[in-house]
């Protein structure tokens, strides 16, 4: 004969109401309380939680069955796991919640999983008190589980977290003014905890794009890790930005939102980090829309970026797919070619007699040697002069290699300048004038660092080309007076970039690639 199983059973055993007093008393008495640490009521919570939670679903969706009742804990256990292993679970948990009067705060942190093993617990306990008849309480086991559900979501307000590596976070401090260009004051009746992601320090911005369209212009892997700050009510956050600037910020009820201005529009200055007597003009204030948090309509105040940035299409793919140039210079600069090997990805060893190897990843069409040639090897640096494709104001800054045998010589330049022989003092040095302009059909997009990439194309005129020439990158053409081939390689602005990921001086928004093929034989 089948057991008569039921989950609401276990909300009247003792250990679950020992947990649910347990969990009950440690989230709205002793968290805060300085009875004891931290970290305490931290691992309390979680043990009772994992203790009154299984439970509570299993009788939430019915269940009259030990497989029902264990999958009930295996989700509780995914669940749980999930939020203290993976920020962005954390977050999604916390936007949900955000939804309703009872917003949660999510700490991810994997030693929170010590508690799992009272799953197992759970299931060995309180699963037997399913199957143990007793008289009909149906008003008790509503209120116990009345009692469980709102413990598990209704949880009490963290104090300030103690922070990793990875995040600074603190209450403000208690200065009334500080040195700042806005401040976001906190105009509810309850401290809010904000996180806040400044631009890397190593990312560079040209501010007429970035303000043009924030949104549109940066992308969040350009942003540094959250720094979180707890802001009292009636208290305000100073934010800097001595040049051209932005943040992400986000709270339990506020979404993901982006500050971006110029030191021009909002210059430092001493402001009032108080809610009292603010400056209207400076302060971005933080107030309830219901359940919600939400900022007061303010000139610095944008969309997010979008989480994923959409790829681009057709002939821009070659830019999103990084540099297509790069090189090694051998220590011996001279050496008879004894193989070349080329690789699917563009790159070619260079294998010399001496049983050295170097490589350069160029156009296959820009690797004229062949076995036997005696090749002649040399850095090329590029600092400062001036050029038709440079803008206003820049000299040319550019690093390469040059290739010279009997019968040919080959020129790979990366900078802000494309590839010239008088920079190598080679003759005859064709000369042109080159004017980059947008490609047509290829809008910006973001490459893998987070930088703005816009693609260009380059007109090539005067007396070392005939008539005007157009290259797009990808393509080469055949420069006039015996000068040889032009392969452009790249050809990109970058007026948001990451300087861990450019390849030329942080000040150069440009970034060209280009190689100079000829025969050594010209006259």
């Amino acid at each position: 004969m089948a057991r008569d199983l039921r989950s609401t059973r276990t909300l009247l055993h003792p250990l679950w109401l020992g947990a649910l007093a347990l969990l009950v008393l440690n989230d709205h008495v002793l968290k805060g309380s300085g009875l004891l640490p931290g970290w305490l009521t931290g691992k309390l919570s979680d043990v009772a939680g994992l203790l009154v939670a299984p439970a509570v679903l299993a009788s939430l969706l019915r269940v009259t069955s030990r497989r029902g009742f264990l999958g009930a804990h295996v989700a509780i256990g995914v669940g749980f796991s999930a939020i203290k292993l993976v920020p962005e679970a954390a977050r999604a948990v916390e936007a949900l919640m955000a939804l309703t009067p009872l917003p949660w705060r999510i700490t991810v942190d994997p030693t929170d999983l010590i508690a799992l093993p009272v799953l197992l617990v759970s299931y060995r306990v309180l699963g037997e008190a399913m199957g143990r008849p007793e008289p009909a309480r149906p008003v008790a086991h509503r209120l116990a589980l009345m009692a469980g559900s709102l413990a598990c979501v209704a949880t009490s307000k963290e104090q300030p977290i103690t922070c990793g590596d990875s995040e600074g976070c603190g209450p403000l401090p208690q200065d009334p003014q500080q040195l700042a260009s806005l401040v976001i004051g906190n105009a509810t009746e309850a401290e809010q905890l904000i996180r806040v992601r400044r631009l890397r320090e190593s990312v560079r911005v040209d501010c007429d794009v970035l303000l043009d369209d924030p949104t549109s212009a940066l992308s969040r892997d350009l942003f540094a890790n959250a720094e979180t700050w707890l802001i009292e009510p009636g208290r305000a956050l100073p934010l800097g930005n001595a040049g051209c600037d932005a943040y992400l910020i986000d709270a339990d009820g506020l979404p993901l939102t982006l500050l971006a201005w110029s030191a021009a529009e909002f210059p430092e200055q001493e402001l009032v980090t108080s809610t009292e007597t603010p400056r209207t003009d400076r302060m971005i204030t933080l107030q309830r829309a219901g359940a919600r948090l939400e900022l007061v309509e303010h000139p610095a105040i944008f969309p997010a970026p979008p989480v994923e940035t959409p790829s681009p299409a057709g002939a821009c793919g070659a830019s999103a797919a990084g540099s297509g140039l790069d090189w090694t210079v051998p220590v011996s600069r001279a050496g008879v070619l004894t193989g070349v090997t080329s690789s699917p990805d563009g790159c070619h060893a260079f294998m010399l007699d001496r049983g050295e190897t170097f490589f350069l990843c160029a156009p296959a069409e820009a690797i004229p040697f062949s076995e036997g040639d005696v090749l002649h090897v040399s850095a090329v640096a590029i600092d400062g002069g001036r050029y038709p494709e440079l803008l206003q104001d820049q000299l040319a800054f550019a690093r390469g290699l040059h290739i010279e045998s009997e019968t040919h010589a080959v020129l790979a330049l990366r900078g802000n300048v494309l590839a010239r022989w008088s920079m190598v003092g080679r003759q005859p040095a064709a000369h042109f004038t080159a004017d980059l302009s947008p490609l047509a059909a290829c809008g910006a997009f973001h490459d893998a660092c987070g930088s703005l990439v816009e693609p260009l194309e380059a007109s090539l005129l005067g007396d070392g080309v005939s008539g005007v020439v157009s290259l797009r990158p990808g393509e080469s053409a055949a420069l006039a007076e015996g000068a040889g081939t032009l392969f452009l390689v790249r050809a990109d602005d970058m007026p948001v970039r990451d300087a861990e990921c450019f390849t030329v001086p942080v000040d150069q928004p440009r970034l060209l690639e280009s190689v100079l093929v000829a025969a050594t034989a010209a006259p």
